[in-house]
């Protein structure tokens, strides 16, 4: 890959993932209710799921992926009631204003991980996303391990970059809120936005 398409493929990235979608909602659900630290383990799980679709659309396996489409659609129901039993969670979490900082330092990091992981593997249509998208700034079919490392550790720097910026100004908001009513609302408002990711990637037709 020369520098010219590495900067064009790290750019577009950047808008792709600045547009708000599940992955964002979730961070920005965990940073309102937890902290920004917290949402590190989501960005991780979020990261490297779509780093596993990018090996498998390099590889060329985007024909066999499409072939397990049962195995998708049960994927995708398991993760968004995963993220709807989150979200219930933090609807009726207990609020305590002087603990702030203490529960965002007691999230647990797999829960967050795993949180993060299912957001992309409950989408089959990323790894679609990717087959579209790769063959527009390199040649999927003669390319090298390094080109394959190097367009996987741009994409993956791009992501994180743009849900670490969303997550650190919701936690940043979220320090704000002293207040008991507010929090609670803060609290409901992000298990509705958690709530409402589930929901979406239920019902969406993929």
């Amino acid at each position: 890959m020369t520098f010219e398409s590495i900067a064009t493929l790290f750019v577009a990235m950047l808008i792709s993932a600045a547009v708000p979608g599940p992955g964002v909602f979730t961070c920005i659900a965990r940073a309102i209710a937890s902290g920004f630290q917290s949402t590190l383990y989501i960005i991780a799980g979020i990261v490297l799921g779509n780093a596993a679709f990018l090996v498998v659309v390099i590889l060329g396996l985007a024909a066999a992926a499409s072939a397990l489409g049962s195995l998708f659609i049960a994927i995708k129901y398991l993760g968004a009631l995963y993220l709807i039993w989150l979200g219930l969670r933090l609807w009726m979490a207990e609020v305590n204003t002087d603990d702030i900082d203490r529960r965002a330092a007691s999230t647990n990091p797999m829960s967050g991980f795993l949180t993060g992981l299912v957001v992309p593997f409950s989408n089959s249509a990323v790894i679609f996303f990717y087959v579209s998208l790769l063959p527009t700034f390199i040649d999927v079919n003669h390319l090298g391990w390094i080109d394959g490392f190097t367009a996987i550790l741009v994409i993956s720097v791009a992501l994180f970059v743009v849900l670490a910026a969303y997550s650190y100004g919701a936690a940043r908001a979220r320090r704000l809120l002293r207040d008991r009513r507010a929090r609670r609302r803060c609290n409901q408002g992000a298990g509705a936005l958690m709530l409402g990711t589930g929901i979406y990637i239920a019902v969406r037709q993929t």
